[in-house]
């Protein structure tokens, strides 16, 4: 690791700031009396969001689509080939109950 690269820690340190702000405002009962709710929804949709696309903006197309993407993919599309399969295959659908009349002609 280069001296001006950030580490592991860097991430961490970001999530723990994160948490301890998060803290500070439940605390200080700053959201109301709804301070769980609007506070996970904060921190999902906030910073949490800008964390998941500020990684792979920093690296390098290689490092995003590796061969875990590929074997992820492939996983995938089994399951869905698979379920697929069952459900036209496997599944019949129910016959029509038959209707008992007293008359024939209905």
């Amino acid at each position: 690791m280069e001296a001006g690269e950030p580490g592991v820690l860097a991430g961490f340190f970001v999530a723990w700031f994160i948490v301890l702000v998060g803290m500070f405002v439940g605390r200080r009962n700053i959201p109301g009396h709804n301070a769980r709710s609007v506070l996970s929804s904060l921190a999902f949709f906030g910073p949490g969001t800008a964390l998941l696309f500020g990684t792979p903006s920093n690296a390098g197309p290689a490092a995003v689509f590796a061969a875990p993407l590929v074997r992820a993919d492939a996983a995938l599309t089994t399951v869905v080939l698979s379920f697929g399969a069952v459900r036209f295959l496997l599944i019949r659908s129910a016959p029509e109950p038959r209707r008992h009349s007293p008359l024939p002609f209905l």
